[in-house]
């Protein structure tokens, strides 16, 4: 999956909500890693990652609504050193796709550094919390973790395999589609109500409804389907639908 990206040292400025930063600087110093390095070597496996998951390219709208979003949160400015190419890689990406580039590392660091519980939370919601069991009987032979035992000083850094896997595992309604700008077939729900299609849920796809205190988490949004931006015709679109849904109860 991932491609090998030249090192070539840079520094880049990003700007992270402030408990994710330090429960991630906290739990890579227990873990004796140094940041700069071991994000390296996650982020050339999760930027290709980030291109396949997004699979479509998100509106202006909705790349406005999480910047917006995300700027009402509290955070850091934080120095990171990284191969250039990994970075070029990464803002092609983002321009490509209209995704928000602090939207990303927010969301990255967020996974990172969360608990199993919030984990679960997030990404896979009440009734799926056994995915951890489904994945260990059907993979418990293929993965890095079975990879990293046999060459434990060159180990696969791909620290949401497990996720993805339990991920792929639960999707359903799913059909392909032709996605017009690549000429790739990639794989989409839709919606219910509307009938708008949007990639399938993933680590980068699944939109994050939760509040903690006063702050949402849309701000960390990789893609937002514009049903879900306020004000925008999709939306009014989405409610209109969903009162006449109800009304023939």
């Amino acid at each position: 999956m991932a491609k090998k990206i030249l090192k070539t040292p840079a520094k880049i400025s990003v700007r992270i909500w402030r408990p994710i930063i330090q429960k991630l600087d906290a739990k890579l110093e227990a873990a004796c890693l140094r940041r700069d390095a071991y994000l390296t070597r996650v982020l050339e496996t999760e930027i290709e990652w980030l291109d396949q998951e997004v699979s479509l390219p998100n509106s202006q709208a909705s790349y406005d609504y999480v910047f917006e979003r995300l700027d009402r949160l509290d955070r850091k400015l934080v120095s990171l050193a990284l191969p250039a190419a990994v970075t070029s890689r990464l803002n092609e990406i983002c321009s490509r796709k209209r995704i928000v580039r602090d939207a990303f590392f927010n969301r990255l660091f967020l996974l990172l550094a969360a608990s199993p519980k919030v984990v679960d939370t997030l990404l896979f919601g009440p009734g799926r919390e056994d995915w951890r069991r489904d994945v260990w009987s059907e993979c418990k032979h293929d993965g890095p973790f079975f990879q990293n035992g046999f060459y434990p000083l060159e180990p696969m850094i791909d620290p949401f395999w497990a996720v993805r896997t339990g991920l792929s595992m639960h999707a359903d309604n799913l059909e392909d589609y032709v996605e017009p700008l690549s000429g790739r077939t990639v794989s989409v729900s839709r919606d219910a109500i509307t009938g708008v299609i949007a990639p399938a849920d993933s680590l980068y796809t699944t939109v994050f409804g939760h509040k903690i205190g006063d702050n949402d988490l849309l701000g960390l949004s990789c893609y937002i389907p514009d049903w879900r931006v306020p004000g925008q015709p999709a939306e009014l679109d989405h409610r209109t639908k969903l009162d006449e849904l109800f009304a023939e109860l």
